[in-house]
């Protein structure tokens, strides 16, 4: 399930892990569109050429038909360019992947062919006649007419790091040194909601406006679970001091 809010779209995993990524703006995907037209221009004067020696004459008439014929093939590559680029490499073409961009269905899954062609297919609307621009600046997800009609959204994909079993970054405790009192459900957990939480803790280095999201929606979930009363002390904690107090306390829990 996928949300959003402000410049973020929010995913939560089926294991009730929340995972963001930022939309991609209006100066991003201008860059791309730049440099994957640029692409688009050099294929589509290499198919052109021959085409239109192929109908080219000298009366009028064939003159005509061999703009039509020109231009014909060349939106067909312009369409097929980006359509191909985008179902083979998994939302992304060469501009896109140098500002590390990538298409997804706005629930945050993978988007099917058949939205990626609907959205190409729409850009005749919006780059051809300008419409597209307008549309994304008024956005606030920055969603031209293709992705509103194809349920798409572009987003900036952060680059990933890996880390061996052996070597597990340790959680960072920024807001306490202890458990503090028992949470009451604490028992109600287990390894499961132990590791979601060494993975947020682990990576303090989070923008501060998606971690305080994060952080926020995780210790919702976590109480909800947990069963802890509306008016209990815990519900009144920040966010991160409940999560790293929960996290101590299910580590004394295992040993």
């Amino acid at each position: 399930m996928g949300t959003s809010q402000h410049d973020v779209l929010r995913v939560s995993t089926s294991d009730n892990v929340g995972i963001g990524y930022d939309i991609a703006g209006l100066g991003s995907r201008f860059i791309a569109q730049l440099l994957d037209s640029l692409l688009v221009g050099i294929i589509a004067l290499v198919v052109d050429i021959p085409v239109a020696a192929a109908v080219n004459g000298s009366d009028t008439q064939q003159t005509v038909l061999a703009a039509l014929a020109v231009s014909g093939v060349t939106l067909v590559v312009y369409i097929g360019y980006f359509t191909i680029c985008e179902v083979s490499s998994g939302g992304r073409t060469p501009g896109k992947s140098s500002g590390r961009l990538r298409v997804l269905d706005i629930s945050g899954a993978a988007p099917t062919a058949g939205q990626l062609l609907l959205r190409n297919l729409a850009r005749v609307v919006d780059v051809a006649l300008g419409v597209g621009v307008v549309v994304m600046f008024w956005n606030h997800q920055s969603r031209r007419i293709g992705d509103l009609l194809a349920g798409t959204v572009v987003v900036r994909v952060r680059p990933s790091v890996s880390y061996s079993a052996a070597v597990t970054p340790p959680p960072v405790m920024l807001r306490t040194p202890d458990a503090g009192p028992l949470i009451d459900g604490v028992e109600r957990l287990g390894d499961r909601e132990l590791s979601a939480i060494r993975t947020f803790l682990a990576r303090p280095g989070l923008e501060p406006p998606l971690r305080d999201r994060l952080a926020h929606d995780m210790t919702t979930r976590l109480l909800d679970r947990m069963e802890v009363p509306e008016a209990a002390p815990e519900r009144q904690w920040p966010p991160e001091l409940f999560l790293e107090r929960l996290y101590l306390q299910l580590q004394g829990r295992r040993r």
